[in-house]
């Protein structure tokens, strides 16, 4: 972690316990742009890197629909007027005075039916909170390997509503800070009343604790996943959670790679086929390796570089990448720095999501491909 971070915690010091989330009953959708709930219910833990494993699915671009799901299914996502919220960041403030005159509507058409200040959450309050964990989560992440948000920044400091380097790096901090008023010193005590927390407020503590612990962020490497993650989730009620040495971001990951790595050895072709064939890669590879040199001599644009030109020159955000590619924040970052030493050994799930990025931008997936393989293995040689 770079120096420029600090916590109010010590480096690897104790976490702080994430509160119990409050549920939400009688989940619907009212008049098109409202997720309305008659009461909140009991207080459930919040599973571990839910902020990982399940947030990383919804962003501003989520349906009503599916933000009403995510409610009914783990509970409360935030509170009103934006207590736990400071997000001027990429023009969320637009989106805050949307959602104001648009609760002010609401409370006077249905003041009689209202029990709870919080019991309804507006599309446009929804979408900004998820947003913007949406960057914090993704701006850690890049930031716990490269040192600073420089490179993050770097995938949206062409497109519109982005500012400079230095106010990045002040939303961030101060989205954050704003979002932690959860993880203040307290006592509890089984009689005394406990209030519980949102889904917002107590991933953005989830966030924290990997923070101040310096948490090592991997990608499961099972070429059917490609979770990120911390800790592998294990067996015995999933209660079992390891860190260290681990390539998968569950048990369950693990076994079903072996099954596939065994049933392609069983399939393995016959001893004369196995040498024809390693033939021709040894003429591929050395193929592929006077390209990559001549490339690398000429001065053409690098694989990453060459995605980045073309995702600004079509304006696509990483929000539309992460949803019609598949591929996260972090790891664009990463191809488009052309650091494909952050995710060194996933070469398997390196070639689907620079097939992705081709087939979105309209490009030759089969050349970009061809071109990572051949300079991998220039890379390699050297």
């Amino acid at each position: 972690m770079s120096k420029d971070f600090r916590t109010t915690a010590s480096a690897g010091g104790a976490s702080h316990r994430v509160p119990r989330v409050r549920l939400a009953d009688d989940v619907a959708v009212v008049d098109e742009e409202w997720i309305r709930y008659s009461t909140l219910g009991d207080l459930a833990e919040l599973q571990d890197e839910f902020y990982l494993r399940v947030l990383k699915d919804y962003d501003a671009d989520s349906s009503l629909d599916e933000i009403a799901d995510l409610v009914r299914t783990y509970g409360q996502l935030c509170l009103d007027d934006y207590v736990e919220w400071d997000g001027g960041w990429m023009g969320n403030w637009e989106q805050r005075s949307i959602a104001t005159e648009s609760r002010f509507r609401y409370k006077e058409k249905y003041k009689k039916d209202l029990l709870l200040p919080d019991s309804l959450v507006n599309l446009w309050e929804g979408r900004p909170h998820l947003d913007t964990f949406r960057f914090l989560r993704d701006g850690w992440i890049v930031a716990s390997a490269t040192g600073d948000l420089a490179d993050y920044h770097r995938l949206f400091e062409g497109l519109p509503h982005a500012g400079s380097l230095e106010e990045t790096v002040r939303d961030w901090v101060n989205g954050l800070n704003k979002a932690l008023g959860v993880a203040h010193p307290r006592i509890e005590h089984p009689l005394a009343h406990e209030e519980g927390a949102t889904l917002y407020g107590a991933s953005c503590l989830q966030l924290y604790n990997h923070i101040t612990e310096q948490a090592q962020y991997k990608i499961c490497a099972n070429e059917a996943c490609g979770q990120i993650f911390v800790r592998q989730q294990g067996r015995s009620g999933g209660q079992q959670r390891k860190s260290e040495g681990v390539k998968y971001c569950s048990s369950k990951c693990a076994r079903a790679q072996a099954q596939r790595e065994l049933r392609r050895r069983r399939a393995e072709p016959a001893s004369d086929e196995v040498i024809l064939e390693a033939q021709r890669e040894e003429s591929r590879t050395m193929t592929m390796l006077a390209l990559a040199g001549a490339r690398e001599s000429q001065g053409t644009l690098p694989l990453g570089g060459l995605l980045r030109s073309k995702r600004f020159e079509l304006g696509i955000d990483d929000r539309a990448v992460r949803r019609k590619a598949g591929v996260a924040a972090p790891v664009l970052v990463a191809i488009e720095a052309d650091d494909f030493r952050r995710y060194e050994g996933q070469s398997v799930h390196m070639v689907r999501w620079i097939t992705a990025l081709a087939n979105l931008y309209g490009m030759d997936h089969k050349e970009l491909v061809a071109r990572y393989t051949a300079d991998e293995l220039l890379r390699l040689t050297r």
